[in-house]
């Protein structure tokens, strides 16, 4: 796994021009979706053809410019590093996607949608090893080495985490134990809905005098926004890249 230091990877040159109006995040194959209709369902072997051949999608700039003007960043505090475990459950139905609610007593993000996931703790080896233990200690899911797939570019976020998502197939069987301090809920989310431009929206919003984006998925009654939302984006550009284009 090739990890890559963010101020040569993640943080383009900031952008000075302002956005009148919302505009799109989407990849050139989901907007091929989006003339064409209902995205077709991505087997296992996609995935998997997406993560060993094709290169990793790169995270929206405009996200990054945001990042780069957060006071704190600006301040020069250091990014703590993080990862979250994005686990896919391969099911008769299609791809399932394995995403927990936190709980509503948290000081940070309480109640919002997110995946299994925390900051690395000195006794982890490596960014595998913090989302698989996050992954275990809030949900109860074992997840093995030999069930990871690959990881996304990591996120820097305005909070200041660099944020590693790590991929992994989950067993069908799994059987989840919460841990209630940290979530009040683990459900699945076909991986297919999305993909599907319909369940996807963006606003934007003035920030230190430019327009920056924020793109939320919506499933059933439930909401899906901030990291969790961007990290689904880049997850479903690099899979529909290597779809359509493989």
């Amino acid at each position: 796994m090739t990890l890559f230091a963010p101020e040569n990877a993640y943080f383009p040159p900031i952008s000075c021009a302002l956005r009148t109006e919302a505009t799109s995040w989407l990849a050139p194959s989901v907007r091929y979706q989006t003339m064409h209709g209902t995205p077709p369902a991505l087997s296992p072997t996609d995935v998997i053809r997406a993560f060993s051949l094709t290169p990793l999608a790169r995270h929206d700039s405009r996200i990054l410019n945001r990042v780069r003007l957060a006071p704190r960043i600006l301040g020069g505090a250091d990014f703590q590093p993080a990862a979250v475990l994005i686990g896919l459950v391969p099911r008769a139905s299609g791809i399932q996607l394995v995403l927990t609610q936190r709980a509503e007593h948290l000081k940070h993000h309480p109640g919002q949608v997110s995946f299994p996931g925390g900051k690395r703790e000195p006794s982890d080896e490596d960014n595998i090893a913090t989302a698989t233990r996050e992954m275990w200690e809030e949900t109860g899911i074992q997840v093995t080495r030999e069930a990871i797939i690959g990881q996304l570019c990591p996120l820097p976020t305005v909070t200041g985490y660099y944020i590693h998502p790590v991929l992994a197939w989950v067993d069908p069987n799994y059987q989840t134990c919460l841990d209630h301090n940290e979530v009040t809920a683990c459900f699945e989310v076909p991986l297919k809905t999305l993909c599907h431009p319909a369940h996807i929206r963006e606003q934007s919003f003035l920030i230190y005098g430019q327009w920056h984006p924020v793109c939320a998925f919506y499933h059933q009654n439930r909401l899906i926004w901030g990291a969790t939302a961007q990290l689904l984006r880049a997850l479903i550009s690099q899979l529909t890249l290597s779809h359509f284009h493989g």
